[in-house]
């Protein structure tokens, strides 16, 4: 529940966000002028700490899409006259290119992966949204009127022109950034995607609406909170969850123990001869084998939470209960762990072994591999009265069960 929660939570915010943008900057009648002019450049404020939270966590994305967005925003608030260019800029002309940049932008950095934001590879990036600024520049003259113009002709044999002022290739670019926002969100499942979705639909919808300095603010302004509470989801993920198995971390153990009650058990669990599979399989498929023991412990009943300790051993916190209690449920998790097969995916990817080796291990992965963990399991009590005690006690109940011959529960 709490997992599902926490997803719906990641889902909904940045949504959410959006809904409380438009209902806001449809009652900004009641501002005074002094606060209009403070909604009208508090995104900036709010662009200068998104990027310092991306360039702190090196969330370059992030960082690159507010740098255009700064620019966008600034181009439509202040750029009214350009050297040379003739006279005033046309807001129409300059919000056409802004509904093509923004939209094909996110598009080209959903392909980039993460490679740092002042490294050679982010240098290139920023050359390349500066040269973007200075082909707007140059198509904002009047003597390239004609290539603004060939921008917005329609591309496909139908008009859209009732239903929005977008044109065609900016529709179409938008689709694109979409579809391809939600395939990364199915395959990676990150909270970045979904709030690059959300701030895309909202600048699909403001960028749609006539413009307004005060709704563009607003909308803008947004959009940099969705990307920065992304920066902190993410990084409050990668620090309180274990990024191989989707488990909560050991720092995340820490902080639960700390909030156990008067009753508790915690059980400690390793996979027996984890080293030797690694040794013989590749360390590969040895994570492969962590996923898969991780997404078994995710099914442990009676109330149980499953953390990744570290290596190869796994904790499960048990509020509330006894050892009594918590042992149906982790004999039905040893035995669902022992029961599951794991088939090796291709051949043998373990490094440094002979061809003959490599042969012979092959040949051993065309079968189904079954993994087994052995438990040790203990409670608090007159002896272990803290949740320190309480697990050292555990794992040395862990060490008896391995003693035994491994595949069993000991307390």
């Amino acid at each position: 529940m709490k997992n599902i929660l926490k997803v719906a939570s990641t889902i909904i915010l940045p949504f959410a966000l959006l809904v409380l943008a438009y209902f806001f900057a449809n009652n900004t009648h009641t501002l005074s002028q002094p606060q209009l002019e403070l909604v009208r450049l508090a995104p900036y404020p709010i662009f200068l700490i998104g990027g310092v939270l991306s360039w702190k966590f090196n969330r370059s994305r992030e960082f690159f899409l507010l740098l255009i967005f700064t620019l966008s925003l600034a181009s439509l608030q202040y750029l009214r006259e350009l050297p040379g260019a003739g006279g005033e800029v046309s807001v129409s002309e300059l919000h056409s290119i802004l509904c093509l940049v923004i939209p094909v932008n996110v598009l080209i950095f959903s392909f980039f992966k993460e490679r740092g934001i002042f490294s050679l590879w982010g240098l290139l990036r920023i050359a390349f949204i500066l040269a973007q600024a200075a082909a707007a520049v140059w198509l904002l003259n009047p003597d390239q009127s004609v290539i603004l113009h060939r921008i917005g002709k329609d591309l496909l044999p139908v008009t859209l022109r009732d239903l929005t002022p977008l044109s065609q290739a900016s529709l179409i670019a938008f689709v694109l950034a979409g579809i391809r926002l939600i395939i990364r969100q199915v395959s990676q499942k990150s909270s970045q995607d979904i709030s690059f979705i959300a701030v895309l639909a909202g600048m699909l919808y403001v960028l749609h609406s006539e413009y307004d300095p005060i709704r563009y603010a607003i909308l803008w302004g947004v959009s940099g909170i969705i990307l920065i509470t992304s920066i902190i989801q993410d990084s409050y993920s990668m620090a309180f969850s274990d990024e191989l198995t989707g488990l909560p971390s050991r720092r995340a153990l820490k902080q639960d123990m700390m909030k156990l009650g008067m009753n508790y058990a915690i059980a400690m669990l390793d996979i027996d001869h984890f080293k030797k599979f690694n040794d013989t399989y590749g360390h590969d498929t040895g994570d492969e084998v962590l996923r898969l023991v991780a997404s078994t412990l995710r099914e442990v009943a009676g109330g149980g939470r499953p953390f990744r300790y570290g290596g190869e051993e796994f904790t499960i916190l048990f509020p509330g209960k006894s050892i009594q209690d918590a042992l149906p449920h982790l004999e039905e998790l040893r035995e669902k762990v022992a029961k599951r097969a794991f088939t090796l995916r291709g051949k043998n990817r373990g490094k440094g072994k002979t061809k003959r080796k490599s042969k012979s291990a092959s040949s051993r992965s065309a079968r189904p591999i079954y993994i087994t963990i052995s438990i040790g399991v203990a409670q608090k009590n007159e002896k272990n009265k803290t949740p320190d005690t309480v697990m050292k006690s555990a794992d040395t109940a862990l060490y008896r069960a391995k003693k035994k011959g491994r595949n069993c529960v000991s307390k």
